[in-house]
């Protein structure tokens, strides 16, 4: 979450407080930035900083692979132990710093090639072939995930997100967030947001880590992926952040909700 710089949220996650999260400054010394500037020797997150030559920006974290998954070979996702979906990052994660391997393959396949796909998480990918991959995914076994469309592959991870018990910034959480993006100065809301940070499990933070480089890559092509940080917010903010109550809304206070959570700022 040290790579947030810009976002707005609303009762779910709105978009000015999710391009918070996924905008990062482009140019000058990566310290000076008040989210990166303690990043120098975490997973080289500090390479966030575009390379003016390069449309796609190296992915800068190790993606470290399972003990189950050190015989595999290819793109072939190993067989997986437990259930994916609807879990805990800690229950799922084979130790604090693993990502699941087949989210791991998602979001490298997402890294590669979501900046050069139109609507990346806004276009619908076929329902037939989003259930059955989830059931594949979840059930285990070897999926070839780059043979698979990238929006397909866009929506599950989606659905992965919607999927976690309390969501990826926890929903414990939901009212320090709305507290600290309401802040007036950014520099106080900046180091708001870093506080509520620290309170997120270590799971969550690596899985943040990760996505939100998707994201800012993802933005930082938006001429070609049509997908600035204010659409992805829109479509990826309600499937990081919601009140647990908010099944229970009207309409209208949750379409208040939904446009707080989905503010770029977050």
């Amino acid at each position: 979450m040290k790579v947030l710089s810009g976002c707005n949220a609303s009762k779910t996650l709105n978009a000015s407080d999710m391009e918070t999260l996924i905008e990062c400054q482009p140019e000058g010394n990566v310290k000076q930035h008040h989210l990166l500037a303690q990043c120098d020797s975490e997973d080289g997150i500090c390479h966030l900083i575009e390379n003016k030559k390069r449309k796609v920006i190296a992915w800068p974290f190790p993606m470290r692979r399972t003990a189950s998954s050190s015989d595999s070979s290819g793109s072939l996702t190993p067989e997986w132990k437990a259930s994916l979906f609807d879990q805990p990052l800690s229950a799922i994660c084979t130790d604090e710093d693993i990502l699941p391997q087949p989210i791991q393959e998602i979001l490298n396949i997402l890294q590669n090639k979501g900046p050069s796909t139109e609507g990346i998480f806004r276009k619908a990918a076929n329902e037939k072939a989003r259930k059955e991959l989830k059931e594949e995914l979840n059930s285990g076994g070897m999926v070839n995930l780059e043979t698979k469309s990238v929006h397909l592959l866009a929506a599950v991870l989606k659905d992965f997100l919607r999927s976690i018990p309390l969501k990826l910034l926890s929903s414990d959480l939901f009212e320090e967030w709305m507290t600290a993006l309401e802040r007036p100065n950014e520099d106080d809301k900046i180091e708001s947001l870093k506080q509520v940070v620290k309170k997120l499990p270590r799971t969550n933070i690596l899985l943040l880590k990760h996505l939100v480089y998707v994201l800012y890559n993802i933005s930082k092509n938006s001429d070609v992926s049509k997908m600035d940080s204010s659409n992805l917010a829109i479509c990826i903010g309600p499937n990081m952040l919601s009140l647990n109550t908010d099944q229970s809304l009207s309409f209208d206070a949750q379409k208040e909700l939904n446009n707080k959570v989905c503010s770029p700022h977050l």
